[in-house]
């Protein structure tokens, strides 16, 4: 399961990518129906549940500075990544690609392909909303 989402960042290449590397930042991008978000005592990654959807994690595995960021899921159980591609534009903003793969079932692709492909939008809107 694929959903790739893209926007332009009001920040050039070298701030946007110091922007998405502080998890604290990620809590202004979250949907409006957050129920709890937790940075993880790393500092690398963070938790996030949203409405009546089982919390999720997100963990920091590699980061190429200034231009990409990609993120894995801390359970062993579900395997997905975001990988955050961040292009210069020009001397003050970006364009931020998301792309989330996710490598599950059949079943759990079914009932988590809406609710994801949600989150990955509303995380895109907002950023180019900032």
């Amino acid at each position: 399961m694929n959903v790739i989402e893209k926007t332009r960042f009001s920040k050039n290449q070298q701030e946007a990518f110091e922007f998405l590397s502080h998890m604290e930042n990620y809590e202004q991008l979250m949907p409006d129906d957050t129920k709890s978000f937790e940075i993880h005592e790393s500092g690398n990654g963070f938790a996030v549940q949203i409405g009546n959807l089982p919390k999720v994690g997100m963990k920091l595995k590699e980061s190429t500075n200034p231009s990409k960021l990609v993120f894995e899921s801390p359970s062993p159980n579900f395997e997905y990544y975001l990988t955050i591609d961040i292009e210069a534009f020009d001397e003050s903003n970006s364009d931020v690609s998301l792309n989330f793969e996710g490598k599950f079932n059949m079943m759990i692709e079914m009932m988590a392909k809406a609710p994801l492909t949600k989150f990955i939008q509303t995380i895109s809107m907002k950023l180019g909303n900032i």
